[in-house]
């Protein structure tokens, strides 16, 4: 396991920005604001939100539900940004209409600007990225499938027929690949210390995070942008999940997702994306910057129980917890946990705070219910939110907890409530595939 409290104060892991774009706002502050008023964002969706190339809902006969982000608002205020400037203009245009790479590069502005550091300040060779995603950009991969049938298909002349292999060429290289949203980071920032795109299923943000942890403290640099994204609210995505039985069947939209409450079925797919600037205290002090919190410690371990299924008796999260909270000084006040709404899940995360930490352990709560499962991006947003839990002194709600499993015996809040003294949140991700992981975040 991994602790990043150094002996040296100076090689601290703090995080000094961080943004956020998801299905309730396109920046950390409005996510935030609506999230502690109790606002959900899970909706039916329409066609144009789904696929424009399938006619999934009309053959199937689904109500497909989702929590979708708002893209045209996206690439409108990512056109606004400084970043477009600071992109090489033969794909400039594509990174603002692919949403993968649109979410990462619009939460990476707003991180930069709380950071008070312009990509042209960072050294480039004390720079890293560690920036992951669950999957590729599925927009980008129909489109290229699509024209490319179109095409076959039509009477095109060369220059138009050249025209579009180019265009195809670029998104198939700048938006399709999972590493697209890394790689237009690391290029903006010019990080000459090494990039990485870890992918671990819904547990891949986390994990980001905790990697880039490790490169600071280790020395391998002083700054690194990390988190991740994922725009998975596709067709193809949808109606896997559903056929693997791991989505709700609750019609009601808004209140389908339903962490540790004795009606749930399921969660609810959303997207989006979220990015920390991380650096080492002695980096961030010279800057003359306030850090926002303290990566404290964290890791990760497996559970090869299944695809979708964990070990519901709670050992191997037991076991994480009991290698990562080590004595008081790592004692978390509150625990973000995964909290998808399906039985594997809840069952496992509940029963293994319990068994770590016996009769009286902290304060749990789970945001799925109201943003939805955003599947590669879910731990970093959820970590950025526990962050803003340690700057507000505010536990956020189960939103959709209405009557808990009694088999979930953990203290869980139902609504936002306020903390006095809240300075240490432990956040749990669970990942498809036996991805189990941990950290902890202290105030700085």
């Amino acid at each position: 396991m991994l602790s990043f409290r150094a002996a040296n104060s100076s090689r601290d892991v703090v995080v000094t920005g961080l943004g956020m774009v998801t299905p309730l706002g396109c920046s950390a502050d409005e996510t935030w604001q609506r999230l502690v008023s109790g606002e959900r964002a899970g909706q039916l969706l329409t066609a144009e939100q789904i696929d424009h190339f399938s006619q999934l809902s009309a053959v199937s006969g689904l109500r497909l539900h989702g929590a979708p982000v708002n893209h045209a608002e996206v690439a409108r205020r990512l056109t606004q940004s400084s970043i477009p400037a600071l992109v090489n203009s033969d794909f400039r245009s594509i990174y603002v209409s692919e949403p993968l790479v649109a979410m990462s590069l619009l939460a990476l502005h707003e991180a930069l600007t709380q950071a008070r550091l312009h990509p042209n300040q960072a050294p480039a060779h004390r720079t890293s990225v560690a920036f992951g995603s669950s999957k590729g950009g599925l927009r980008a991969a129909e489109k290229i499938t699509a024209a490319r049938f179109q095409t076959s298909c039509a009477d095109t002349n060369k220059e138009t027929a050249e025209r579009e292999t180019d265009y195809l060429a670029k998104l198939w290289e700048h938006a399709f690949p999972t590493d697209s949203g890394t790689r237009a980071i690391a290029g903006i920032m010019n990080a000459r210390a090494g990039i990485s795109c870890p992918v671990a299923a819904c547990a891949t943000g986390l994990i980001s995070i905790l990697q880039g942890a490790a490169m600071i403290h280790s020395g391998q640099c002083d700054v690194c942008i990390v988190g991740s994204a994922d725009a998975g609210l596709r067709a193809s995505v949808l109606s896997s999940f559903h056929r693997l039985r791991v989505t709700s069947r609750h019609q009601d939209a808004a209140s389908a997702c339903r962490p540790f409450d004795e009606s749930r079925d399921g969660f609810l797919v959303g997207e989006g994306a979220a990015v920390f600037v991380l650096e080492s205290r002695q980096h961030a002090e010279a800057r003359g910057i306030n850090p926002l919190a303290q990566v404290l410690a964290g890791g990760w371990l497996c559970d090869p129980t299944g695809m979708t299924q964990i070990d519901s008796s709670g050992t191997i999260v037991a076991e994480l917890l009991k290698r990562i909270v080590i004595g008081d000084a790592a004692r978390p006040d509150i625990i973000s946990l995964h909290g998808t709404g399906t039985e594997s899940n809840d069952l496992a995360e509940s029963r293994g705070v319990e068994k770590h930490f016996g009769e009286m352990p902290p304060l749990c709560f789970g945001i799925k219910g109201a943003i939805g499962h955003l599947l590669g991006a879910a731990g970093s947003v959820e970590s950025a939110v526990s962050i803003l839990s340690l700057q507000h002194r505010i536990v956020p709600g189960t939103t959709n907890l209405m009557n808990q499993d009694p088999r979930c015996r953990i203290p869980l809040s139902p609504f936002s409530e306020k903390m006095a003294g809240l300075n240490r949140v432990a956040k749990l991700s669970l990942g498809f595939g036996g991805h189990v992981a941990c950290g902890i975040f202290e105030s700085a």
